[in-house]
């Protein structure tokens, strides 16, 4: 130490340097570092941090919260601070100690111009859409929101028949296990004038039409839908479907946008262009074609000789595809017993047709799900033959074949065989299987330009 050099106090080595900080900083301390019970508490430390809790939008999540005391913090949270609520999401709380302790919450909610809305109704998981509690009507005069997740609720009936929706603001609308009615999902989904981004997953509705001039991205599960159609979405860019389990027809009208489809499945999707239902002998034309895809993504079980066929005819409606992903779907036992030969399968694809995205277009090619069967094979030869663009095939392994190291190796040969026009070579990746929420999630991530890519 210096001649004549104080040495530091304790209390100069404690100085609070954190209080020093911009109210910029602190409120992203408060909002992004600390528990929500924590931040309330920096109100007491000292006069410096009196006001910045309460002028900090809120961003409450109730799993932040220790389990004992989380029914009880959630009410004193939303009550005690002033607003704006830039997030609130209760997706753990019981709702029914919420509407106890603070009956006006969904009022509050409004009120204090929440723009992130998540809402699950945690207490009753396991009733049938019947007994599902209806949602609070404030919900859905919201004016601030933004973006809304609902699950497990029913929307009261006729909305279309002056039940009040005031969403002008909202661009992101998530709809888990609901029950609504068809033609109340349509109003809500019109009423929702700026909406980008839609999801749907095990809701009630049958048919599902999509009108809306702001669409961009739609995320839509068909586990009880028999209609689905894209009657008039300009905007739209991007139509992911998801868990299929019966047969659906999926129209596509007007969607001049429309960049990004899949999955189309040939073992339950029926498809129709316009007024034109694609089927077998369905004649290419302009009527029948969507030249705007360029990311198309496709489910068949090639195992079945029809679903084959079907493959070729939902191609030749997508004339302008950059990137084909297809995945090899696993088939029962019982429908196969009757099934054509893998002869059957190789001379379909002799005397088929030129599809002409394949021909002419394709750049990029993926097979997910690859288990190296012989009609899987048959199509990869048709794809040497005729694709005259293609820069790349990767050949996504299916799991359950990536410990069999002969398996895999037999697979490899046979793809390093295949003589492309190209001159590229199959490459074959074991990778582990995607997990589902990942994929969703890809999905309507519009930072995404493939979101069926691994």
């Amino acid at each position: 130490m210096a001649d004549g050099a104080a040495p530091l106090s304790p209390a100069g080595r404690r100085r609070d340097r954190l209080s020093a900080l911009s109210d910029d900083l602190l409120h992203q301390i408060i909002t992004q570092h600390l528990p929500v019970t924590e931040a309330a508490g920096t109100a007491a430390l000292a006069r410096r941090w009196r006001h910045l809790w309460s002028s900090t939008p809120l961003v409450l999540r109730d799993a932040a919260l220790p389990e004992p005391a989380r029914d009880a913090a959630v009410p004193r949270v939303l009550a005690e601070h002033p607003g704006h609520f830039s997030a609130v999401v209760l997706l753990d709380c019981r709702l029914a100690s919420l509407d106890r302790e603070l009956p006006d919450w969904p009022r509050l909610l409004a009120d204090k111009h929440t723009q992130k809305l998540y809402l699950a109704n945690r207490s009753t998981p396991n009733l049938t859409y019947d007994a599902l509690p209806h949602i609070p009507a404030d919900i859905l005069r919201c004016d601030s929101l933004q973006e809304l997740l609902l699950g497990f609720w029913a929307f009261p009936v006729d909305l279309s028949h002056g039940a009040g929706i005031s969403l002008p603001n909202l661009r992101c609308l998530t709809l888990i296990m609901v029950a609504i009615r068809d033609d109340d999902l349509e109003h809500l989904i019109t009423a929702c004038t700026v909406l980008e981004i839609l999801k749907l997953s095990g809701t009630t509705p049958k048919r599902i039409h999509l009108r809306s001039p702001s669409l961009r991205c739609a995320l839509v599960g068909l586990s009880r839908v028999e209609d689905f159609a894209v009657v008039d979405a300009p905007l739209l860019e991007r139509l992911v479907l998801f868990l299929p389990s019966k047969v659906t027809t999926v129209k596509i009208g007007y969607a001049a946008n429309l960049r990004v489809l899949g999955h189309l499945d040939t073992r339950v999707h029926r498809l129709q262009i316009r007024d034109t239902a694609i089927g077998l002998n369905t004649v290419p034309s302009t009527s029948t074609a969507i030249p705007s895809v360029k990311i198309l993504a496709v489910t068949v079980n090639f195992g079945v000789l029809w679903e084959v066929k079907m493959l070729a005819c939902f191609l030749r409606c997508f004339p302008n595809i950059d990137t084909l992903h297809i995945e090899s779907a696993l088939h029962g036992p019982s429908v196969t017993a009757n099934e054509p030969s893998g002869e059957h399968h190789a001379r379909f694809w002799q005397e088929a047709s030129p599809v002409e995205c394949v021909r002419s277009d394709v750049k990029k090619m993926v097979i997910h799900e690859f288990r190296g069967n012989q009609n899987e094979f048959q199509f990869l030869k048709f794809v040497a033959m005729n694709a005259q663009e293609l820069q790349s095939l990767h050949v996504v392994l299916q799991e359950e074949n990536i410990s069999l190291t002969d398996k895999v190796n037999e697979i490899r040969e046979k793809l390093e065989s295949l003589q492309f026009q190209t001159g590229i070579s199959g490459v074959l990746l074991v990778l582990p299987t995607e997990g589902t929420l990942s994929r969703l999630q890809k999905a309507t991530d519009l930072t995404f330009d493939d979101p069926f890519r691994f």
